[in-house]
């Protein structure tokens, strides 16, 4: 066998994997190896970027020398230049003597740049001029030194969004991506999971000075099917672990890789159990999903402490859709909560019967007329915009007694009114303003005005009067 193919075979045989992704970044380097093409690789962190840049090099003309290889990211900043490019002696306090850069050590042969997207931009315009010209001069030296080096760069975060947002320049990301090669993730290639499981085992083996061990059929199918989020260096990590903590058991089994499991594949997991099990004679599909509406409502109010704002939140859903589901479940299937639980769910107090909308955008003021509102007997459902509080009285038109909005509205306040009057003429109103501003509203028995600045006096003094001349009182379902 002549030394050439030896070599090929070398470089080959780091690369595992027979996917046409693999196959296909073999092809490349095969391409452009003897070549001093710069090269730019891309992909997820763990998906073997260094390896592929060690095979370039391998494969080149250039492998007779060291390949240095620098990570951007543990760089301190104030170093970044004279890591990269060296200085003279008496450049900066303490430099005693010159020092020799990374670009000087890759002299004839590679350097790989790896997580270039972590590089300050000045280090940057810098770097563009060696890829240019390659030449550069040291810290505190005006002398110019001309290398012949070959780089190879890798990066894990997408340097396009980075151009956008200015923390890369996009002259050096075209001087890089000459020859572009992208490595998918473990996950998008499955297929090589059985050969790098073989190759990672032996590997293990001859680090631990072992007899190597053997994965059950159940583990292998296990480790497959993961989705590996931390990629090939993840699946590397969990075998050594598995091995570990396996103690002298010559049989890997899956239960030995199951905490070493992504979230993902954690998902996966429980996406592939049904949470119901439809029986044979069936089942009411709308009580089902009733019932498990009803838990997840119920266990998100139980950690907000009965705060249905917060609930909502934990739910990902509006205030108000959480309030229209609370009536509709029990407008369809009262009997899904029985009273223990509607005790707990509303948490009514002795002396509330009635229901109020309290609409006003400033919070504070809100909070006040809501407590205020409460002391005289009411729930509260609070909005900030009179668009919210149609939302909400579309679902408790029935219940709502009282309305309290303000002139801050203009013109949406009275709309406001005027609609919730049209479905419900008994509704009550206090408008917070003066009487220039509160229009046509102001003159009807149903309304009360209460001028700004206010008081809580003010405001219980107004529902008091509203309270003696109208007693139209709604049952309260739920707040």
């Amino acid at each position: 066998m002549t030394s050439s193919a030896q070599t090929h075979l070398a470089w080959r045989r780091s690369l595992i994997g027979i996917s046409p992704e693999i196959l296909q970044v073999c092809e490349i380097i095969g391409l452009i190896a003897s070549k001093r093409c710069t090269v730019l690789i891309t992909g997820e962190s763990g998906t073997g970027k260094e390896v592929i840049a060690r095979a370039i090099h391998a494969a080149s003309q250039r492998s007779q020398l060291p390949m240095v290889a620098v990570n951007c990211a543990a760089l301190p900043n104030n170093l970044i230049e004279t890591e990269l490019f060296g200085h003279a002696k008496g450049a900066f306090t303490g430099a005693h003597a010159s020092r020799v850069g990374r670009f000087e050590q890759a002299h004839r042969g590679t350097i790989f740049l790896d997580e270039i997207g972590d590089l300050p931009l000045d280090a940057q315009a810098k770097l563009l001029r060696v890829l240019q010209q390659q030449e550069f001069e040291r810290v505190g030296s005006s002398e110019t030194v001309s290398v012949d080096v070959r780089v190879i760069a890798a990066s894990n975060v997408d340097l396009a969004e980075a151009i956008r947002q200015r923390r890369f320049r996009e002259d050096l990301y075209y001087r890089l991506n000459v020859v572009p090669i992208h490595l998918p993730p473990l996950r998008e290639r499955r297929d090589d999971i059985p050969l790098l499981i073989e190759h990672f085992m032996e590997k293990i083996s001859a680090d631990e000075h072992q007899p190597p061990k053997q994965v059950s059929e159940e583990a292998f199918e296990f480790l497959r099917q993961a989705d590996w989020p931390g990629n090939i260096r993840q699946l590397e990590h969990a075998l050594r672990m598995a091995i570990a903590l396996s103690g002298d058991r010559q049989i890997l089994r899956s239960e030995d890789f199951r905490f070493r499991r992504g979230p993902q594949s954690q998902m996966r997991c429980c996406e592939s159990r049904p949470l119901l099990t439809v029986p044979r004679d069936g089942l009411d599909f709308d009580e089902v999903v009733s019932e498990f509406e009803l838990s997840l409502l119920r266990q998100a109010l139980a950690v907000a402490g009965g705060n249905k704002a917060r609930a909502a939140s934990l739910l990902n859903i509006k205030r108000t859709t959480l309030l229209a589901k609370m009536k509709t479940l029990e407008d369809r299937s009262p009997e899904l909560v029985p009273t223990q639980g509607r005790e707990a769910w509303h948490k009514p107090s002795l002396k509330a019967s009635r229901l109020a909308l309290v609409c006003e955008k400033v919070d504070p003021v809100r909070d006040l007329i809501s407590r205020t509102v409460r002391q005289a007997g009411y729930r509260i459902l609070e909005v900030s915009t009179p668009a919210a509080a149609l939302e909400l009285f579309e679902c408790w038109s029935s219940e709502i007694s009282l309305v309290v909005t303000s002139r801050e509205s203009g013109k949406e306040r009275h709309t406001l009114l005027s609609r919730i009057r049209h479905r419900s003429p008994h509704v009550s109103a206090i408008i917070l303003g003066d009487w220039d501003t509160a229009g046509p509203d102001a003159g009807d028995l149903r309304t009360r005005v209460v001028a700004r600045p206010f008081s809580c006096e003010d405001l219980l003094l107004a529902l008091q009067k509203l309270d003696r001349e109208h007693r139209a009182v709604a049952h309260v379902v739920c707040a």
